[in-house]
């Protein structure tokens, strides 16, 4: 049985996720903070068996640009990039050593169709989908496939924190007229995992946007 490190998973998204894998694969889930000090990954990661990484880890604080200030910047970034790239670095050599990997890097479509208030999330999901591209060139010929997941608006996770007002004009600019459905993103991941061909890309899962 495959073993799947969800980087994230704490929270309500990856928590409602991890439910749809717990029969065909063997499922660790892990909070954001680990990531924010490689030496932790590293003694960490080192620790435990796994095959497949989705990192679901986020940070947003919305506000202009002009109006961030450098602890919420640097929050963000620890999370969105800098805990990807030590997860990355830490986990590499072990997928290389079993001729086999995954890494699954869960993005937003705000990295192509950024909203007022979310210019440093959204930056720091283009950052990681072009480091994911990257990636794959480095690690295709080790058995690793490396893809990002641009999700659009779900009804879990950070949606939750949305005025109905608000959520209700979303809803409106979608074509399909509703939220997504968590196992629709962990059909998805499955189909990824299961077809190595599917390789350097960010697909979008966001009902048209």
């Amino acid at each position: 049985m495959k073993k799947i490190l969800l980087i994230g998973g704490t929270g309500g998204l990856g928590s409602k996720i991890i439910k749809d894998f717990e029969n065909e694969f063997e499922c660790i889930s892990v909070g954001s903070k680990i990531c924010d000090v490689t030496d932790e990954v590293d003694e960490y990661l080192g620790s435990i068996d796994f095959d497949i990484v989705i990192y679901l880890s986020v940070k947003n604080i919305d506000g202009l640009i002009h109006k961030q200030t450098n602890e919420s910047i640097t929050q963000q970034l620890n999370v969105n990039v800098f805990g990807f790239l030590n997860v990355l670095r830490s986990c590499t050599p072990m997928l290389r050593e079993k001729g086999y990997g995954r890494i699954i890097y869960i993005s937003s479509i705000l990295s192509k169709k950024p909203r007022t208030g979310t210019g440093i999330y959204s930056a720091s999901k283009s950052f990681c989908e072009s480091i994911i591209k990257t990636y794959s060139l480095e690690n295709t010929k080790y058995g690793i496939t490396s893809n990002s997941i641009q999700l659009g608006y779900f009804d879990a996770g950070l949606i939750k924190k949305v005025p109905k007002d608000i959520l209700k004009n979303v809803i409106d600019t979608i074509p399909q007229k509703r939220l997504g459905h968590p196992t629709e993103i962990s059909n998805l991941i499955k189909t990824i995992i299961d077809t190595e061909y599917i390789n350097g890309t960010t697909i979008t899962i966001s009902g048209g946007l």
